[in-house]
């Protein structure tokens, strides 16, 4: 897609996408759970600053924005097994024993640290979500990256 159109579709979108993003951490934050000592540890490996502000809330489905907005960036095809508001994340109840998802969504807690926030973090993931589709964007390859490991079997 061209730069004109993913610049207007992240200007239209920016708004609704921020509030949206900062009502899902509210909860998760407000009902979740601090991480483990382990967790706490790969959170600082992939690169997050302050892993003690971090909750995490299992639910039976993880909630998406509206389908319009999924449509346009092409994600959640499927549904999503996990997500990093912020500093909150939700995994999918089924899965939120994954290290491997774990891994994933701290690696995007760091990316909303390391970008200064939610805002400035939404703008990036959408334009590149546009731009490049969801699979190719740098900030979901840094993460699949990240998380690869704990992918992978012992001794694998």
């Amino acid at each position: 897609m061209n730069s004109f159109w993913a610049d207007m579709i992240v200007k239209m979108s920016l708004p609704l996408a921020t509030r949206w993003v900062e009502k899902q951490e509210s909860v998760i934050m407000r009902e979740g759970r601090p991480l483990s000592e382990w967790e706490t540890m790969w959170a600082q490996d992939v690169g997050v600053s302050k892993p003690e502000e971090v909750r995490i809330l299992p639910v039976p489905r993880i909630p998406t924005p509206g389908s319009w907005i999924t449509r346009i960036f092409g994600v959640f095809g499927e549904g999503p097994t996990g997500m990093a508001v912020n500093y909150g994340i939700y995994l999918e109840a089924s899965n939120a024993t994954n290290p491997s998802l774990l891994v994933h969504e701290l690696t995007h807690v760091a990316q909303f640290e390391r970008m200064g926030g939610i805002g400035a973090f939404l703008e990036e993931y959408i334009y590149q979500c546009v731009s490049d589709g969801y699979w190719d964007c740098a900030m979901e390859q840094e993460a699949r990256d990240a998380a690869a490991p704990f992918s992978r079997p012992p001794g694998g």
